[in-house]
């Protein structure tokens, strides 16, 4: 079984790249999705150039357009999404691999995030294993996700890139709605309760304040791409609802529900010119 290792980088992070790399293993291949701002961050590190590394650079910024033109190029079996600033281990590598053998059924599956000794888990996850089968139950995280390249790609499923980061308002979200459209076009998706990767626990994601203007964006877009059109009278009803909430941290509740339906709007006047989107 041949693993892919999609990494996706931007700008003068490509350097941390080679850190991220185990020694050579015959059936494992890695994937660089290098974007760049400018031509002063193309130079590709000495360390990269190995004969189980493929780089590709792209002009510009967004997770998910980089994760999209990884998937792309993914010609293995099973891909591993991953980032610029995690930690792999053999013994990780072997549980992806383990897994899809003993489950030749599943399209994708969902592993945890080990962090740092000392820090709290990641995330609360489930201990059991468990099929998903209609809806999420908890946020995903990209750098937990594998899945069968193949499958993925005759289901013509890729990120919204609309959503994540590198976008200037709809910061997050991509890698949930990654999964939901997948369940929406009928893969099979295995929670496993095994460490795929290591990240530190605090994040950028975890630093932004609560009713952020971005994180407003986020809920209205999300709502939108999941229900539609009514995601404008929930944008309106969860304004009353969080009205005590939005004082208490000085929050306009005008601008709060302005942002959500501005959100909405322009997940509606978009929708058509979405890659793989399911309308």
């Amino acid at each position: 079984m041949e693993i892919n290792i999609l990494i996706s980088t931007l700008n003068e992070r490509i350097a941390d790249v080679p850190g991220i790399l185990l020694p050579k293993q015959d059936d494992v291949e890695y994937i660089v999705s290098h974007q760049y701002t400018s031509e002063g961050y193309k130079p590709v590190p000495a360390a990269l150039k190995r004969a189980d590394v493929t780089i590709s650079q792209i002009k510009g910024k967004g997770v998910a357009k980089s994760r999209n033109n990884a998937i792309q190029l993914a010609t293995g079996d099973v891909a591993i999404l991953s980032d610029d600033d995690v930690t792999y281990r053999p013994e990780y590598i072997d549980a992806v691999r383990q897994t899809f053998s003993d489950h030749p059924e599943i399209d994708i599956a969902l592993f945890k995030i080990k962090t740092e000794p000392g820090e709290p888990e990641y995330k609360r996850y489930p201990a059991e294993q468990k099929l998903i089968k209609n809806k999420l139950s908890r946020a995903v995280s990209t750098i937990e996700i594998a899945f069968r390249i193949e499958r993925i790609k005759e289901r013509g499923v890729y990120f919204d890139e609309r959503f994540g980061a590198g976008q200037e308002l709809i910061i997050n979200t991509d890698e949930t709605i990654f999964i939901e459209d997948c369940l929406k076009r009928g893969c099979k998706i295995l929670y496993v309760p095994e460490y795929v990767v290591e990240h530190p626990y605090i994040s950028t994601r975890n630093l932004i304040p609560k009713y952020d203007e971005r994180l407003n964006w986020v809920v209205g877009a999300y709502d939108c791409r999941t229900n539609g059109k009514i995601a404008m009278l929930k944008a309106l009803l969860g304004t009353i609802k969080y009205l005590p909430d939005l004082i208490r941290h000085k929050v306009n509740p005008l601008a709060y529900c302005y942002q959500r339906l501005s959100a909405v709007l322009y997940i509606l006047r978009t929708n058509k010119k979405t890659k793989g989107l399911l309308l």
